[in-house]
């Protein structure tokens, strides 16, 4: 549970910062080719990628913006930065807020339940390679 619970956090701050979910920050550009259109991704100027970020850090680009490149100033960074949060950091914050204290309301109202399933792995031996 506190793996997912640290996904979605991760998620809605990567969202609010570069556009993107923490998997296509991680990936694409490196592991995916970028993406963009309907499903998000790091294919368009608004958003960006680690290898971006990397890239441009590194005497790269840090992306492209329309038809040219960004600037290896900053700038073009922190504009994306500030659109994304403009766009999506309320949502993220609401998330950062909601996630915790739902999943602490939920480890709760599931704790005897989690208890019985620790007791039967505990029999069956699987409790070092898996807890709930």
């Amino acid at each position: 549970m506190n793996a997912a619970q640290s996904l979605i956090i991760m998620n809605a701050t990567t969202k609010a910062l570069f556009g993107v979910n923490a998997v296509q920050f991680a990936t694409q550009g490196w592991l995916t080719p970028k993406t963009s259109g309907t499903m998000g991704g790091a294919g368009n100027s608004w958003t960006l990628s680690a290898s971006e970020l990397l890239s441009g850090l590194t005497g790269g680009s840090f992306g492209q913006s329309g038809s040219g490149q960004w600037t290896n100033d900053m700038s073009g960074v922190t504009a994306a930065i500030k659109k994304n949060l403009e766009t999506n950091g309320g949502q993220a914050l609401a998330t950062m807020i909601v996630v915790p204290v739902a999943f602490k309301v939920g480890k709760k109202l599931t704790s005897k339940l989690r208890s019985v399933a620790n007791r039967l792995l505990k029999m069956t031996g699987l409790n070092s390679l898996v807890k709930v």
